[in-house]
């Protein structure tokens, strides 16, 4: 009796244990649930706050502590852009080149075309005088965005790559985009040079002949506006032209000419609607491409088209 006593004792004692434990877990497993979700408000939380901080430092000029806090937000969250930048840029105020330099280059490797990084990298070797890579960078802001190019051609005439900076030249001259300043720049270390290749290479033979050697947008902007010129020699030059440059509004222009004079409209007007997209913040130059594309639905003999684009002609050159 005893025994069966003693049993009974010791299976409820197991019975209550057994029921504790479960609790102490289900009670733990519940507990754990918003530990974690409070954990990842705090980071965030935290997060923001350091990166405040470090915005706050730089603005009063205390780099060191603007980078420290901008660590502890890369803790938090790596490979977060904005704390790259952030990094790069005081970097580049403390004057650590290549740290800046590192920092910029890590968020480019997560978004390679970020327009504002590239600009600020460009910064970063013009400020090291690192001249070429200073170049690289700009070829690269000049593909996302064309106004980029006036300071590519002084990067150019810096580097001494005198051609390239003229080429350049002779595009914006020809989207009629060249600024006062460029144009001061031109006529100041250009002039000379511009005035004797004109003197040089005057004819149409003697532009097709420079043409050949250094395959220039100048020199091809020459050989299409020549007085002289045939349609089948202008045509045959703007498609090589196309070849070369094709993101040149200006050549698309003078293909479709060359296609209207020679009654090919369709396809004139397929490419004035390709080389439109090229042309920017130059009114003339748009207003062209309506007077061609005007040109070429006349030729197709839908004048209401026709008489559309020259009214949009009209309009922007009013303006």
């Amino acid at each position: 009796m005893l025994l069966v006593i003693i049993q009974m004792k010791l299976s409820i004692t197991s019975v209550f244990l057994i029921f504790f434990f479960c609790n102490s877990i289900i009670g733990f497993s519940q507990d754990s649930i918003p530990n974690t979700q409070n954990l990842k408000e705090d980071n965030f939380l935290k997060f923001q706050d350091y990166f405040f901080k470090a915005l706050a430092q730089k603005a009063i000029y205390n780099y060191r502590v603007a980078i420290e806090n901008l660590e502890k937000c890369n803790e938090l969250k790596p490979k977060d852009v904005s704390v790259l930048f952030e990094l790069s840029k005081n970097y580049l105020l403390l004057k650590r080149f290549l740290e800046a330099e590192e920092f910029a280059n890590q968020a480019l490797k997560i978004e390679p075309k970020n327009y504002w990084v590239l600009q600020h990298l460009g910064k970063i070797y013009l400020t090291s005088n690192n001249i070429k890579s200073a170049i690289t960078v700009q070829e690269k802001l000049v593909k996302i965005n064309p106004k980029e190019r006036e300071k590519l051609v002084y990067l150019y005439f810096q580097n001494n790559q005198l051609d390239k900076a003229k080429e350049i030249i002779a595009i914006l001259e020809s989207e009629d985009q060249l600024t006062p300043d460029l144009e001061q720049f031109k006529k100041r270390f250009f002039k000379k040079d511009l005035n004797s290749s004109t003197k040089k290479a005057n004819t149409l033979e003697d532009l097709i002949t420079k043409f050949e050697s250094d395959k220039s947008f100048e020199t091809l902007r020459k050989i299409v506006t020549l007085p002289t010129i045939n349609t089948k020699q202008l045509l045959f030059y703007t498609n090589k032209g196309l070849e070369l440059f094709p993101a040149q509004a200006f050549v698309y222009l003078m293909n479709a000419r060359a296609l209207n004079k020679s009654s090919n409209y369709k396809k004139a007007i397929e490419q004035l609607n390709n080389g439109i997209d090229f042309v920017i913040d130059n009114r003339n130059l748009e207003a062209d491409f309506y007077d061609e594309l005007a040109t070429s639905y006349t030729g197709l003999g839908n004048l209401k088209e026709a008489t559309k684009n020259k009214n949009m002609a009209l309009t922007l050159r009013k303006k």
